[in-house]
């Protein structure tokens, strides 16, 4: 309930994250396509730039965290932007709303901290109107540039024994509670909603020694290449960083 997000983010960005990072908003928010009017949720707002953004459209935005230290943040960014977003404190298992209440509900980044994430969809699928829409994204354990960093370990620690053993990419975090790859997703929300849409966000982060090979490389060059395999990876979520689904609401569970 005090979880911040200062280790989230390193201290030195290398060039495939930032490109994951906007990329990600981007997209994320072309895919929740928010309207004036509309009422849309914002599940594990964290500092709430992504709600701020949306109200931007004139929806009624409202941001719902469990941390007081992130609200806290939220608060401060939302003062500094000048953005009209109501938050409120509260966990995705347990909404504190009225069924029915929402035209969309956005989910970006958060699902693999709850610990039940099964819960939360049912949760989302009742305070959701009719016809209503979601969209998850999630960090994909199973990428192919995760992939190739485990095989390429192996063979490291093969002739180096004495290899770096710290935390890698692909390792679940510690303040993770789960792991999500496209097929658990995909199982996941297909118990509560009707899937519209499937997309992969970037590719190749976290493969070692890509983000030094990116660096070194003059800005509008790595920016063609990070675009060049982002567009190529967009219809397969399986191979890609981020794995971004929209959903509609189409039953409810009894």
């Amino acid at each position: 309930m005090r979880w911040n997000d200062d280790k989230v983010v390193p201290a030195k960005v290398s060039p495939d994250l930032e490109f994951l990072f906007q990329q990600g908003e981007r997209l994320i928010l072309e895919a929740v396509a928010a309207r004036e009017g509309e009422c849309i949720l914002d599940v594990g707002c964290g500092r709430a730039v992504d709600a701020a953004l949306l109200s931007e459209s004139g929806a009624v935005v409202i941001g719902l965290e469990p941390s007081e230290v992130m609200l806290s943040r939220a608060k401060e960014h939302l003062g500094a932007v000048k953005a009209l977003v109501a938050l409120s404190r509260g966990v995705g298992e347990s909404l504190p709303f009225k069924s029915n209440s929402f035209d969309k509900v956005i989910c970006k980044g958060a699902l693999d901290h709850f610990l039940s994430p099964d819960k939360t969809m049912a949760e989302i699928s009742r305070v959701l109107k009719p016809g209503g829409e979601v969209i998850i994204a999630v960090a994909n354990m199973e990428s192919l540039a995760f992939h190739i960093g485990r095989r390429m370990f192996k063979l490291r620690a093969i002739f180096s024994p004495e290899a770096d053993r710290g935390a890698k990419p692909w390792e679940l975090p510690l303040d993770h509670t789960c792991k999500f790859d496209y097929p658990s997703i995909s199982g996941l929300v297909k118990s509560y909603f009707q899937v519209k849409k499937a997309e992969g966000i970037s590719l190749l982060y976290g493969m070692p020694g890509w983000g030094n090979i990116l660096s070194v490389l003059p800005r509008p060059v790595r920016r063609s290449i990070l675009a060049l395999l982002d567009k190529a990876v967009r219809p397969f979520p399986s191979l890609a960083d981020v794995i971004v689904v929209k959903c509609a609401l189409f039953s409810r569970r009894k």
